[in-house]
């Protein structure tokens, strides 16, 4: 979808609501959370404090926005990886680029810490196809992924593969689901003081692990 296809207003809306997260996750590379002032986000972007808070009503708010953009780019991205209809290998092409996207970078562990002290798992938000482009401008069609958490896509994954005969055993989806965020959010932690601290390599190796015990067929075809 073109911009010109939208009203000016629009455009606005969504360039401004970017460049507002943008600033408050390049504060939290370096700075606490709780310790991040949004008088000074909003003197960066040129923006009332109003008109922050009328876009992210709290600051934890700014967070969930991240995370789902930063999730619906993760998924364009490895579903161009694999052909469709495979869902391990989706699976896999998932978790390198999370590790891609997220290697070396010391933001995520703001927001581990962040998930455990608000005791709640992170809310899909409402994002528009311009919000989308303007923070991927390269991923052609993003607009087509439907929003959804994370544990929600790696349930729907699941399910496809065992309707897809992708496991030569019964598996419980659920349990399955439960190791596979256990590897996302440990793997994370632990590789941060690890000898070699390449996440894309740990998420690797323990996915092997894992499919290998629950008998699955095949895991690495990619386009």
């Amino acid at each position: 979808m073109k911009a010109r296809e939208h009203s000016l207003r629009e455009i606005k809306h969504a360039k401004t609501k970017i460049a507002i997260m943008n600033a408050f996750i390049g504060r939290l590379e370096k700075t606490r959370f709780d310790d991040i002032s949004i008088r000074e986000i909003c003197k960066s972007v040129e923006v009332s404090e109003g008109t922050f808070f009328n876009y992210f009503p709290e600051k934890i708010d700014v967070i969930n926005y991240y995370m789902n953009l930063m999730f619906l780019k993760i998924v364009w991205k490895a579903q161009k990886d694999v052909p469709p209809g495979e869902y391990i290998p989706l699976i896999n092409a998932f978790f390198a680029r999370i590790g891609e996207e997220l290697n070396y970078n010391n933001i995520v562990y703001q927001i581990i810490s962040l998930m455990i002290v608000q005791q709640e798992k992170p809310k899909t938000v409402a994002i528009s196809n311009l919000e989308r482009l303007h923070f991927s401008p390269d991923c052609e069609g993003i607009e087509n992924i439907p929003a959804m958490i994370i544990d929600d896509f790696l349930k729907t994954c699941l399910v496809g593969a065992v309707k897809n005969g992708e496991f030569t055993r019964d598996i419980k989806i659920d349990d399955v689901l439960v190791s596979l965020m256990a590897i996302l959010a440990g793997t994370l932690l632990v590789a941060k003081y690890a000898v070699v601290k390449d996440r894309p390599y740990h998420f690797k190796r323990q996915l092997q692990l894992l499919w290998s015990g629950l008998g699955v067929k095949k895991t690495t075809r990619v386009k």
